[in-house]
């Protein structure tokens, strides 16, 4: 049998001034614990002095359910390495088996026994494992007649009948919670019904266009709240009921929650018996990286805790490194996220521990694994404080030893990548490089009326209008840095690329290969499982014009499949396809961009009687390679060829213009069939 020693241990041995007697006692120990553990004491020694080594395995160190448990129960959300899992975690959040589309995957049919084997597995070594629930009520993995009047049905939105969606969401309720409460200490009622966070108006900002909002519209947060309220008081349940969201490191997030759940709140106060709130518990997912502002975290976690009764749950925390390989320096900096995080958390925690003079309102705080994965959620992010064959990383000393892990050690810094340029419409995150995830949101269209997400961020740019009766081709070059898959989507509804159960009733119907051509919106593409290695994936969709070019298409998401976040783009190009199959125009050419100032400068505009010019040094002959296009719906607007011009030598005439209308109009320029140059489209406004 090992003998462990903690910190405080090995670091009191070694210093405290003791007697002759107890220096021989203690002698004796460190004698007997470097004959049993000599690797730990040698790396100690010649580490950092009041820390120990990393890279053994779990029983090595102090258990982080014993180490925090007068601060708040350390659990974990979702599977892990059972040993693992068994030996440092006080509580278990089942990562799927809960949420609605495995417990009632077809109305009025409840399956458990996902959840069920999950918790006896647990319970059945540790009897004191504590359980939650996750989750009632999302707008994601939930089977869309839920919300819909049934049948959901493709290329319609739904009925979104308000009572039909109503009874749906208390029926689910009443049975799943009613089936757990007796075993569960909380359970996220609501997850993540903010979408576009707007401080001043928290209605508004749920209206993610998708999902419950659809049918019962804001108030559908409060109306899961009070059934889940009602079956847990009905039954003398003590069991909390938790709103739980990402991205609660941002304040302008953090304050629409806060006003939120301030308001349902003050709403319903006497709505539960012995003053409890409707919503009793703020979930903080906590899924960051190496760029979160942990100054953030702690004013969101102070804001919170100036809402009466409520507390403050870390339900899913990680924190994900760029994939590829796992760097000294990017190992220390997890560390030091790590501690931080930690140390907030301890300087909050609701338990006696916590002397700061603090409120203490952090009762729980879970960890979204147990060691590092090659595949599923964060696959080759290396998010855990251990690595892939279980061993410890400097993360596990930073949480473990928040204190003296701050004070041994600094943020190591890196050098910094190379600012791109945007691309008007084309927006692509690398977890590489401190995004939040790896992949591309290609903006599609330019009217919200059609598509809430058709133009993002404050520019409002998009990428261009897609015609009906066109095809297009999409290919990109990305470097898988772990075991992955990508899923490109040409997405016709307004989830902005988010997999959402409204994609679920026509992804399996409507799936393509990456050589298929499709033929329907959504169109789904899904590349093979690959393990390192750059590949080129390419799609092609072809619009039947069934349907208006205007808002015909919201955008086109590149995601990561299996294997997560663990890749990063190396470029994308988007081509229209003439007839012969041949690219027509280059649309899309990121990084590098396919407007060309230098050879195209529009830089002089004449107007006349029913003409306009634009001047610029003409490269060719009578035109050759020249193409001229026309939008009278604006800058932003459906641009087509237009043929009724005469180029010069100092520019191109454009003629047959009505006087006083306004137009816009760029030039563009090919070589071997591609647009390799386009100019700023320009105003023009013929008059007498």
């Amino acid at each position: 049998m090992k003998t462990k020693l903690s910190l405080k241990q090995l670091v009191s041995l070694s210093k405290k001034a003791v007697s002759r007697r107890a220096l021989l006692l203690s002698l004796s120990i460190l004698l007997v614990a470097s004959i049993l553990n000599e690797d730990l004491l040698t790396a100690k020694s010649n580490t950092n002095n009041d820390l120990p080594p990393t890279g053994l395995t779990y029983e090595n160190y102090p258990a982080l359910k014993d180490e925090y448990k007068d601060y708040f129960s350390f659990g974990i959300f979702g599977k892990g390495e059972i040993e693992g899992l068994l030996y440092n975690y006080a509580s278990y959040t089942p990562g799927n088996e809960m949420k609605p589309e495995n417990t009632q995957k077809e109305k009025g049919i409840f399956t458990f026994t996902s959840a069920d084997n999950a918790m006896e597995t647990y319970s059945d070594r540790n009897p004191d494992m504590l359980f939650y629930g996750h989750t009632l009520a999302w707008h994601s993995q939930t089977p869309t007649w839920m919300w819909d009047a049934p049948p959901a049905r493709y290329d319609q939105p739904g009925v979104f009948d308000r009572e039909t969606a109503l009874e749906n969401l208390n029926t689910h309720i009443e049975n799943v919670l009613g089936y757990y409460g007796s075993h569960i200490e909380g359970i996220d009622v609501v997850n993540e019904a903010i979408g576009t966070s707007d401080p001043d108006d928290w209605k508004a900002s749920l209206d993610k266009g998708e999902g419950w909002y659809m049918a019962l519209g804001w108030e559908w947060v409060e109306l899961a709240f009070l059934k889940a309220a009602e079956v847990v008081d009905s039954n003398g349940w003590d069991v909390k009921l938790i709103y739980n969201d990402f991205g609660l490191d941002s304040p302008e997030k953090a304050r629409v929650v806060y006003e939120m759940v301030k308001d349902i709140n003050e709403r319903y106060a006497d709505v539960r018996p012995n003053g409890k709130p409707l919503i009793e518990a703020i979930g903080m997912q906590g899924h960051y990286n190496l760029a979160t502002n942990v100054q953030d975290v702690e004013e969101n976690i102070k804001l919170f805790s100036t809402l009466p009764g409520v507390k403050v749950h870390v339900t899913e925390m990680d924190i994900a490194l760029p994939p590829g390989e796992l760097t000294p320096e990017n190992e220390n900096n997890q560390g030091m996220k790590y501690a931080e995080l930690i140390q907030i958390y301890r300087n909050y925690a609701s338990g006696p521990a916590n002397t700061t003079g603090n409120s203490k309102v952090i009762e729980t705080v879970k960890l979204a694994g147990v060691r590092d994965v090659r595949d599923g959620w964060k696959g080759g992010e290396f998010a855990m404080p251990y690595d892939y064959d279980g061993h410890a990383k400097k993360a596990l000393l930073g949480i473990l030893y928040p204190e003296e892990f701050l004070a041994t050690h600094e943020y190591i810094e890196t050098d910094p990548d190379e600012e791109q340029k945007q691309i008007d419409g084309v927006y692509v995150y690398d977890t590489s490089k401190g995004d939040a995830w790896s992949g591309a949101n290609i903006i599609l269209g330019n009217d919200t009326s059609y598509w809430p997400w058709s133009t993002t961020d404050e520019d409002g740019q998009v990428a261009f209008t897609p015609e009906k009766d066109a095809t297009y081709r999409l290919s990109f070059n990305y470097t898988a840095k772990g075991t992955s898959s990508i899923r490109v989507r040409w997405i016709k509804d307004n989830s902005n690329g988010n997999y959402t159960s409204a994609d679920g009733a026509n992804v399996n119907k409507y799936q393509y290969s990456a050589n298929d051509v499709a033929k329907h919106i959504p169109a789904y593409f899904n590349s093979g499982m690959v393990n390192m290695g750059s590949y080129t994936l390419t799609t092609e969709i072809k619009l039947d014009g069934s349907q208006p070019a205007d808002g015909l298409i919201g955008n086109i998401a590149i995601r990561g499949g299996g294997g997560g976040n663990a890749f990063s783009i190396n470029w994308i190009k988007v081509e229209k396809v003439g007839d012969n199959g041949d690219p027509d125009s280059l649309l899309v050419n990121w990084p590098e961009g396919v407007n060309s100032e230098d050879n195209i400068p529009s830089s002089v505009i004449k107007n006349g009687n029913g003409q306009a010019h634009i001047g610029f040094d003409i490269k060719s002959a009578n035109g050759k390679g020249y193409t001229f296009s026309l939008s009278e719906t604006g800058k932003n607007g459906s641009y087509k060829q237009y043929d009724n011009v005469n180029y010069k030598a100092k520019g191109v005439h454009i003629k047959g213009l009505t006087n006083n209308e306004t137009y816009w109009g760029y030039i563009s320029y090919t070589e071997n069939d591609v647009v390799v140059a386009k100019s700023e489209p320009v105003q023009l406004k013929p008059t007498k």
